[in-house]
């Protein structure tokens, strides 16, 4: 698995926000999010071919049954293009009735840097 050469932080106040990164960069989002109620984070819409999706990483506090914490999402620019990560917060058995939040950004991925 590649490491991003240049990695973009975000947070839910980043909502809406628009991106630039180049063809092999990343971006990462961060969430909060209590999997005891259920709601949980995941990709509603992402474009395959310009971006990858790599794996959650959910971080709780250790000792702290039920109490909330935050997953992070990371993601890679494969190519050049203008596209939307958005993510839901949902319990997925109860299906898109359930969606209480969305996380959305906008990525103007740019061709590889040079150098």
């Amino acid at each position: 698995m590649d490491t991003p050469k240049r990695m973009v932080v975000l947070t839910e106040k980043d909502h809406d926000r628009t991106v630039e990164l180049h063809v092999g960069e990343g971006v990462r989002v961060t969430l909060p999010e209590n999997a005891t109620t259920g709601y949980r984070w995941a990709i509603e819409q992402l474009d395959p071919q310009l971006i990858e999706a790599r794996a959650a990483q959910p971080k709780y506090p250790a000792d702290s049954i039920g109490s909330g914490g935050e997953v992070q999402w990371d993601f890679l620019a494969k190519a050049p293009g203008t596209t939307s990560i958005v993510l839901k917060q949902w319990r997925h058995w109860e299906g898109d009735a359930s969606i209480v939040q969305r996380f959305r950004i906008q990525v103007r991925i740019l061709p590889r840097q040079s150098g």
